[in-house]
């Protein structure tokens, strides 16, 4: 069966901002942006803030989770979403705001769950900021790393490139890793290698990644990455 292709938009901003989201978080969350329509003949953003997500719709959009599974995955989507928040620096300015206005309610019988973005998120979902990052919803589905995804985001930001060079402060700052993984063997090791593995393995992008050091230090990473065309799907 062909999906529609589902594509979630985020402002650049946001792609940029700081925050950490859990793998059915992330999910989640793209699956909702994803139904977002922009545009002139868009409906406001007060009328498309509030929508419903079905165990069933969860699922078809991310099979690997099994169908026997999806409502307990819908559940620990919205679970801790609440408490999640957005971290955004513009020079001297820095704003944090949350995900969602209200708790996300279960319907229990219904296995589907209801919620609403934030005012505050809205603009930068519905493309009234400028610039977006687009986001195949099929081509994260398999990825089973929340780090992935946030890492196919930052790249997915400089996809007419091909490469991106990013400080390992502001990559830390982006995935909010304070104070995980305090040496880059840790992080290299713990994350970095097995994610930029995963991409390589499930999604629609070939990647590579080197250290940039000053000394013996390692002060950025430098990502290049192209489209794999013979994407590596499991179907």
């Amino acid at each position: 069966c062909s999906m529609v292709d589902l594509i979630a938009y985020k402002s650049n901003a946001l792609v940029e901002a700081s925050y950490k989201l859990t793998l059915q978080e992330q999910r989640f969350l793209l699956l909702c942006i994803s139904r977002l329509q922009s545009g002139v003949d868009a409906p406001p953003p007060e009328l498309q803030k509030t929508m419903t997500i079905t165990a069933v719709e969860f699922f078809n959009s991310f099979p690997d989770m099994g169908r026997n599974h999806a409502e307990e995955k819908l559940q620990e989507a919205i679970d801790r979403l609440w408490d999640r928040s957005i971290i955004l620096k513009d020079g001297e300015k820095r704003e944090e705001f949350r995900w969602i206005q209200y708790r996300a309610q279960y319907l229990k019988g219904e296995a589907k769950v209801q919620i609403t973005f934030a005012d505050a998120v809205m603009p930068y979902l519905t493309q009234l900021k400028g610039q977006f990052t687009k986001v195949v919803i099929k081509n994260i589905s398999n990825l089973s790393k929340s780090y992935s995804i946030r890492i196919y985001e930052i790249l997915q930001q400089f996809r007419n490139t091909g490469e991106r060079m990013i400080s390992l402060d502001d990559f830390r700052s982006m995935l909010q890793l304070e104070d995980k993984y305090k040496d880059f063997k840790t992080l290299n090791r713990a994350l970095i290698k097995p994610a930029v593995a995963e991409l390589n393995q499930k999604s629609d992008l070939a990647v590579t990644v080197e250290t940039i050091k000053k000394g013996r230090t390692v002060v950025a990473l430098h990502f290049r990455f192209k489209e794999d065309k013979q994407i590596k799907m499991t179907i």
